[in-house]
C-alpha cells in the first residue's frame, strides 16, 4: 500500500483486550486448578475468535480497505468487491459472497460526533459501495 490513508481508525482496548484473555485463563488455571479447565478454555476461544475477526484498526485508501488484528493478522479487502456498511458507532466491511458476516470497523469505544460523517466522507471520496 503505497500513499496516505485519507481514514485511520482504530481503538487501543480493541488491541489489549484479546492478548489479556490469555493470561486471564492462565491464572483462572493457576488459581482455579482443574475445576476451571471450561473457563480457561472459554476465555482462550473468545481471545482466537477476537483476534481473528474484530480489526483494532483499518485504514481507507483508494485501492481498498487495510484491516489489522490484534496478532498479527492483516487483511486487504479491494474496493471494487467491499461494500461498507455504516452504523451509528463504525461500519462493517463485507467483502463479496458473505452476505450477512463483515469485518467491523471501531474507531474506539464510545461515540464521537462527527466520526461517522468524516468516515462516510473518506468512504464516498474513493468511490465505495456504502449502505
Amino acid at each position: 500500500m503505497d500513499g496516505v490513508a485519507s481514514y485511520d481508525g482504530s481503538s487501543r482496548f480493541l488491541q489489549w483486550w484479546p492478548r489479556f484473555l490469555p493470561l486471564a485463563a492462565l491464572v483462572l488455571l493457576v488459581s482455579g486448578g482443574l475445576a476451571a479447565v471450561q473457563w480457561a478454555t472459554f476465555l482462550v476461544v473468545g481471545a482466537w475468535a477476537h483476534g481473528r475477526f474484530v480489526p483494532y484498526r483499518f485504514g481507507v485508501f483508494d485501492e481498498g480497505i487495510v484491516l489489522m488484528f490484534p496478532f498479527g493478522r492483516r487483511v486487504f479487502l479491494p474496493k471494487s468487491t467491499t461494500t461498507v456498511r455504516l452504523e451509528f458507532v463504525g461500519a462493517v466491511a463485507v467483502a463479496q459472497g458473505h452476505r450477512h458476516l463483515g469485518y467491523p470497523m471501531h474507531d474506539g469505544l464510545l461515540y464521537v460526533p462527527d466520526q461517522r460523517t468524516r468516515l462516510q466522507r473518506a468512504l464516498s471520496f474513493y468511490g465505495y459501495r456504502v449502505v
